[in-house]
């Protein structure tokens, strides 16, 4: 063979392997992507502190015992927490089909439906984007692996999307209406279904999701009336809990350049909170320049309007929270958000591990806190 050849034949091998990366991640290999950098993320936690304790004291998972408590021994009089009832009912049942603690029961269910999340943002949007999501955001992980309601409301809300995909709009308006019982923002997509059949003249799909959503919302508020003198109870209690008064909605913007929170307002804070809603306008603005996602919203139009009137809501919250809390709060619009920024963003696999991997550390660090990353490694060295 000439040195020509055999120089050509090393080029085709080096482009073959260079292609190979390119190629869009399966399923399987988003989810070996997330089980490793997860794995990563509890390392580091574990490295810097108790991992059990964290997960006692982490976010919102006491409340939600004490509801799943009230719950169990039905006495809803007793409970006292704003947070909404749909995943500790999901405790509740979890805990008595296993026997385990309600502890237990937060835990699990945020790992099981992280990666059910996962698995549906793969079949809706693709390999990439669900890679990039799966990965992107310290609080994702936070919710998935120490406890919280996001997993299971996105479960839920993109298993809503897949079934109004495939024109199970009863399906659809159910998921979507338990989404809402676990946090409210999940009426948009409800809202959404019911806008998209009242465009398509699908009068008795709407009138099944009109129904269907109108049972689990009967349901949910039942006992409350029954047991806490008022139906809308957990809806007041969130209201005043969030500092909105019951008035969820402001100006443009206002709330997020107020500095309600300022005990909470670090520079690193600050600086996270900035960039996501940064992103999330230059994300926006790329909806609506990106011929790609035009196409997408044609199809989809239910997932785009969703999209859309969460994004209008995080502009307006009329909340103290609004602004420290937005990279939390953001989360379930980081798959659209990767889709507008899909043609910009260089597919290659080895650079989704490299970003997953720095995230998991990163993320682990900053969950843990930088001061006791900082002591802990002073004693190691």
């Amino acid at each position: 063979m000439s040195a020509t050849a055999s120089v050509a034949k090393l080029q085709d091998n080096v482009h073959s392997s260079q292609r190979l990366w390119t190629v869009e991640p399966t399923l399987q290999q988003v989810l070996l992507l997330s089980v490793t950098c997860y794995a990563v993320y509890v390392i580091v936690i574990c490295s810097l502190q108790d991992y059990w304790p964290m997960v006692r004291t982490f976010g919102d998972n006491q409340p939600y015992v004490s509801i799943a408590t009230g719950i169990r021994n039905w006495n809803f009089p007793a409970i006292k927490e704003w947070q909404f009832f749909g995943l500790p009912y999901a405790m509740v049942g979890f805990s008595f089909l296993t026997r385990t603690s309600f502890w237990t029961a937060v835990l699990v269910l945020s790992v099981v439906c992280s990666f059910v999340t996962v698995v549906l943002s793969n079949r809706l949007w693709g390999g990439w984007v669900a890679g990039f999501f799966a990965v992107a955001s310290r609080e994702w992980m936070e919710r998935s692996l120490l406890g919280g309601a996001e997993p299971l409301f996105l479960a839920l809300l993109f298993g809503s999307f897949l079934a109004a995909r495939r024109e199970r709009w009863t399906v659809a308006a159910l998921l979507a209406a338990l989404s809402t019982t676990v946090r409210p923002m999940g009426i948009f997509a409800l809202l959404a279904i019911g806008l998209v059949l009242l465009w398509r003249k699908r009068y008795n799909s709407l009138l099944a999701a009109v129904l269907v959503g109108s049972v689990v919302g009967a349901l949910y508020i039942l006992p409350m009336k029954l047991y806490m003198g008022a139906a809308l109870a957990n809806v007041t209690e969130y209201g005043q809990a969030d500092g909105s008064g019951g008035h969820p909605l402001t100006l443009p913007f206002r709330a997020l350049f107020q500095n309600s929170m300022p005990a909470l307002s670090t520079h690193l804070n600050i600086a996270r909170a900035g960039a996501w809603i940064a992103a999330l306008l230059l994300a926006l603005a790329a909806m609506v320049y990106n011929p790609r996602f035009r196409e997408y919203a044609r199809k989809h139009p239910v997932e785009v309007i969703f999209c859309a009137l969460y994004s209008m809501l995080l502009f307006t919250y009329n909340s103290p929270w609004a602004r420290i809390a937005f990279p939390r709060y953001v989360i379930p619009v980081i798959p659209f958000m990767v889709l507008a920024f899909l043609q910009w963003i260089p597919r290659d696999r080895r650079l989704l591990w490299a970003f997953g991997l720095f995230s998991a550390v990163m993320s682990g660090v900053e969950t843990s806190g930088f001061t006791a990353a900082l002591t802990r490694l002073h004693k190691l060295l």
